[in-house]
């Protein structure tokens, strides 16, 4: 069965800021954009307090909610985690969080059409302005990266913590002033490669990413990223050292729907739409396929509803062979692709980060016993060739793509033993127990040796 949902989240509006009575288990939390909290260094013998910080509402961020229940096991430990969310809509309950028995948890309230037009038209002006600011002056400030959320600097400045945890690359800088304001320890996770994220990203944007991790990331007591492949290139890029890997992965499932009958192909995406995901390669791919393969996508729809999808799909002819499931929630995302066959990785070579990093759905496909099927870019080659749970073929090359679908669907065996190696990989390394074993202890090897105050902290 698939886990059940814990805690329910109230909103309530006050003097227009969002805020959120949150019970989970038996504890009743109030938060909101202001947190009472002490001022001032923190106390030598007080627990060790760490701020966990990121840009996403905590149900939306893979890696943050887990990191913080990962850091609260240490010991004698205090948490502080810090989102963000567009004011008035509910907060999602996070099991990751809703283990932690020490937590204070505040969101900032984006602004929202909700608000009114002015407000979304003044928040994209300050982000304009800052952008222009930048691009003249050349200072960096983290309203021309996100505007979005332009409290989260006074938030942690005004939260005092022994470690400042930054997720994304929007928190890096606010997270830096506040480690140097309270003589914290920083930590940053880089879950993409940010200086290179493809059309999305302008030259301004690009050469402000890489001033701000060129003038914090050397401050760092621990650097984590998404891939090997991420580590790499961050160490070589900004003369680093022991960037830590820790892939993006499930915890271990045991309970996994049956299989469909037949030979079905499952892709999924945070959004159903054609782009560098690869989604216009299987559905060109699709139609010199045997009319017996199915293709299912999972995801919410674009702006039109899927209309302009839907019709390029009726065009190809494939209406009947194409099913949309309505978005997953992250909890169950292992239990939603356990049914099919084979799952489909496609990302396209437009940019550093899609060559370096490794999606999450790749190792939901694993646990899920799923055969993979995925580009052949140096991060996703790296997981299939340890795996040895799927195959690969030449990104963006709908010719090759269409051949090794063919021969799994011609090989039942093979596609037997490719998706037991994926489901045997996942149960043994890549899973979350492991990697978070991985995070800590990398953690507590650098405090020890660097700072063993810190570490008398936990353990007292």
């Amino acid at each position: 069965m698939p886990p059940k949902p814990v805690g329910q989240p109230v909103w309530r509006r006050s003097r227009g800021r969002a805020n959120c009575e949150y019970s989970g288990g038996d504890r009743l939390t109030t938060l909101g954009a202001r947190s009472r909290r002490t001022s001032g260094r923190l106390d030598a013998g007080a627990p060790l307090r760490i701020c966990v910080c990121t840009s996403y509402a905590a149900h939306r961020e893979p890696r943050a909610p887990r990191h913080a229940a990962a850091l609260s096991s240490l010991g004698r430990c205090q948490i502080h985690f810090v989102d963000a969310a567009p004011r008035g809509t509910s907060r999602v309950a996070v099991a990751a969080l809703d283990n932690i028995p020490r937590l204070e948890w505040t969101t900032l309230g984006v602004p929202h059409r909700s608000d009114g037009l002015w407000a979304v038209a003044a928040n994209r002006l300050a982000g304009r302005v800052a952008r222009v600011t930048y691009a003249l002056v050349g200072v960096p400030c983290n309203a021309a990266l996100n505007s979005g959320i332009p409290r989260m600097g006074g938030v942690l400045k005004n939260s005092p913590a022994d470690i400042y945890f930054a997720h994304n690359i929007d928190t890096l800088l606010p997270a830096w002033h506040a480690a140097r304001r309270h003589g914290a320890q920083l930590l940053f996770d880089s879950m993409e490669y940010h200086a290179d994220m493809g059309s999305g990203q302008n030259p301004v944007e690009r050469r402000l990413i890489d001033e701000i991790q060129r003038k914090c990331l050397p401050d760092c007591l621990l650097i984590t990223a998404s891939s090997p492949e991420v580590a790499e290139s961050l160490e070589r890029d900004y003369g680093l050292d022991g960037v830590l890997p820790l892939y993006n992965v499930p915890s271990r499932v045991d309970d996994l729907q049956p299989k469909q009958p037949g030979f079905n192909l499952y892709w999924r995406n945070s959004v159903v739409n054609v782009g560098e995901r690869g989604l216009s390669d299987v559905l060109a791919a699709m139609p010199h396929l045997p009319e017996d393969i199915h293709l299912h996508l999972q995801g919410g729809l674009p702006a039109d509803g899927g209309r302009q999808l839907r019709q390029d799909i009726e065009r190809l002819g494939l209406s009947p062979r194409v099913t949309f499931h309505p978005p997953y929630r992250p909890e169950l995302a292992v239990w939603e692709a356990s049914p099919f066959q084979v799952g489909l990785c496609l990302e396209r070579p437009t940019c550093r980060n899609h060559d370096l990093t490794v999606s999450n759905k790749m190792f939901d496909y694993h646990m899920a016993g799923l055969a993979v099927v995925s580009s052949d870019l140096p991060g996703l080659r790296r997981v299939i060739t340890r795996s040895g749970g799927g195959v690969c073929f030449r990104a963006g090359d709908v010719h090759d793509l269409r051949l090794v679908l063919l021969e799994l669907y011609n090989n039942p065996q093979q596609l037997r033993e490719h998706a037991a190696k994926a489901r045997s990989f996942a149960q043994s390394e890549a899973n979350l127990e492991r990697v978070m074993s991985d995070l800590t202890s990398g953690l507590l090897q650098r405090l020890e040796a660097r700072h063993p105050e810190l570490m008398r902290r936990l353990s007292a």
